[in-house]
């Protein structure tokens, strides 16, 4: 991708016609598309974060259950299914982590677009605050996540140290790297978007 400036970013609307007045109006109608696009992006950032605390608390629930259930020969007799749910737990925090910073960074995409394209439309409308500083519920549901991935983590450990060897716990551990790797490294989708598109009709050879 290609670093461009604030006029080029400019430019780019208001040359996409010859013509002054449809110029103007492609300008206002990007606006309105990233207006609608960064509430759309808002509503569900807490709509995927709604569905992340249940599925977390959820796994909380079976894990200490499972933890407590002295009368439960089955479980005490398969431990791994223990070791299991916590593998669960910290697969669906992780998850939930890379799926809070994932939707912010769109949410902030569409807010830079609007705080762009503003200007000409509405003036600095959605820049202009009355406070100086207050605390982030986006940031702060990331550092809840990223305390459960730790929360988790220590569960695990815990777990697989109470029923079985350290050799297993090594194990655990090499898996937990592999899966956090794997959401880091090949969990990112943005990509270039210059690259040559083929299109196909559906019937036809």
């Amino acid at each position: 991708m290609r670093e461009i400036s604030e006029e080029e970013y400019k430019n780019s609307f208001m040359k996409s016609s010859t013509f002054t007045e449809r110029a103007e109006e492609i300008h206002k109608k990007a606006y309105e598309i990233a207006n609608d696009n960064r509430k759309f992006e808002i509503s569900n950032y807490w709509t995927r974060a709604s569905y992340y605390w249940l599925f977390q608390a959820s796994v909380y629930a079976g894990y200490f259950y499972s933890i407590t259930a002295e009368n439960d020969k089955y479980l005490y007799k398969n431990p791994e299914i223990i070791v299991g749910i916590t593998c669960l737990g910290f697969l669906t925090a992780l998850a939930w982590h890379f799926s809070n910073k994932g939707s912010k960074k769109w949410q902030e995409n569409w807010e830079s677009h609007v705080d762009s394209l503003e200007n000409e439309i509405t003036g600095p409308l959605y820049k202009t605050t009355s406070c100086r500083e207050t605390w982030s519920v986006s940031r702060i549901n990331e550092i809840v996540s990223f305390f459960s991935i730790i929360a988790w983590i220590l569960l695990g450990i815990e777990t697989v140290c109470s029923f079985f060897s350290c050799t297993l716990l090594i194990i655990y551990l090499v898996a937990i790297c592999i899966i956090a790797g794997s959401f880091y490294f090949y969990g990112k989708g943005l990509k270039d978007r210059d690259k040559e598109i083929h299109w196909f009709k559906v019937g036809e050879d």
